[in-house]
């Protein structure tokens, strides 16, 4: 059976336990409540009133209202107002002949007079009414609230949904932005040396003069710098090296472009190699870029603003999420230091993803960086 069919059934059958439920409390309540009282009331006039019989008259109606309301389905929610109406006034009614009926049938009343007759049905109809009204709010409470919990989880979807989209989307850009700065930016700008190289080498009266020469090579050494170092440098920060293949072959590579004077170590537990294994990984591109963003903001923190000379990442899964650890060992910060720029954006990044970022450091003793990011296949689906 769908999902959606057992929810359904599942909140009928919740709106009925509700209604009988709270109904019959109350009238319980007033069913013994009122014999008690009689009783008392009689005592006291020296009279001789059967308690327990009026006791059991009254649950009998409280037992005739429950089957009622439910035989009719008074809270199935397609019913309509009158429909409702009608279920409860019938339901009182019955109830209070079935009362009545009880207490002659147990000899409460022998041969009672109009005026009881009247006072007894009327007051037991009046009562079951009552309490089948608070049954009915009650269950209309909970199915208001269960719609705004409902409403609020489809919300909640929605946003999920379209900051997956958001995210796949910042992916694909990021990719092809890369890929052409690495592809067809770099062939232009080697297609530009190789012509330079061409003019340098250039002899007999096609030869420029010495000014020219060095102007040319100067310009040839520039543009090599940009191919080399910013281009290549930018595509790897919009996509970084080995990502298609996972995020710690990624990371790696990472560690591997920092200069060998800074001590890099790289932790990861077998948990997160069997999430990230390459033949069939389990993280989506999203999740890599993201995890492997937070370790190269940390680490070029570290580099830039710590002079760290040694550096610590580590890896791991807790419940259904990344954990990403880097520390190191530079000059570290006081509280009263500003969050960089790039940090605070990847902790908004991770709080929209259901994560958080945590940095904490001592003057002279370092600083660490703890990342907490959800994995989507990791979640336990809810039942």
């Amino acid at each position: 059976m769908p999902t959606a069919v057992l929810q359904s059934v599942e909140a009928v059958r919740s709106d009925r336990r509700t209604l009988l439920l709270a109904a019959g409390t109350v009238m319980t309540a007033f069913a013994v409540g009122a014999a008690a009282q009689t009783a008392w009331v009689y005592g006291n006039q020296g009279g001789d009133v059967p308690v327990t019989d009026r006791i059991l008259a009254n649950l009998t109606a409280v037992a005739a209202m429950s089957v009622i309301l439910a035989v009719t389905g008074v809270s199935l929610p397609q019913r309509g107002a009158l429909t409702v109406v009608a279920g409860v006034l019938g339901a009182g009614v019955t109830a209070s002949g079935v009362r009545f009926a009880s207490q002659l049938l147990l000899d409460v009343y022998v041969d009672p007079p109009r005026e009881v007759i009247v006072t007894e049905l009327l007051s037991g109809a009046t009562v079951a009414w009552f309490a089948a009204t608070l049954g009915l709010v009650a269950m209309l409470a909970q199915r208001r609230l269960r719609a705004q919990v409902t409403a609020a989880a489809q919300d909640r979807l929605r946003i999920e949904l379209a900051l997956q989209a958001l995210q796949h989307e910042e992916v694909r850009v990021r990719r092809e932005v890369a890929e052409g700065l690495h592809g067809s930016m770099q062939q232009r700008l080697v297609l530009i040396v190789a012509r330079l190289d061409g003019l340098l080498e250039g002899r007999g009266e096609a030869a420029l003069a010495e000014p020219h020469r060095a102007l040319l090579r100067e310009v040839r050494e520039e543009i090599e710098t940009v191919r080399e170092a910013d281009v290549r440098a930018t595509s790897r920060m919009l996509y970084p090296d080995q990502l298609e293949v996972g995020m710690v072959p990624a990371i790696r590579a990472l560690l591997g472009r920092i200069p060998t004077a800074v001590n890099t170590r790289l932790g990861v537990t077998d948990d997160v190699r069997a999430l990230d294994d390459p033949a069939a990984s389990r993280l989506t591109r999203s999740e890599r870029l993201l995890a492997v963003r937070v370790v190269e903001e940390a680490i070029s923190n570290a580099l830039r603003h710590g002079r760290a000379e040694v550096v610590d990442v580590r890896v791991s899964v807790v419940d259904d999420a990344l954990e990403l650890r880097v520390s190191d060992d530079g000059r570290g910060f006081g509280d009263d230091a500003g969050t960089p720029s790039g940090t605070a954006r990847l902790a908004d990044r991770l709080r929209l993803s259901g994560g958080d970022l945590r940095v904490s450091s001592v003057p002279g003793d370092g600083t660490q960086v703890v990342a907490r990011l959800p994995v989507e296949s990791l979640r336990v689906p809810a039942l």
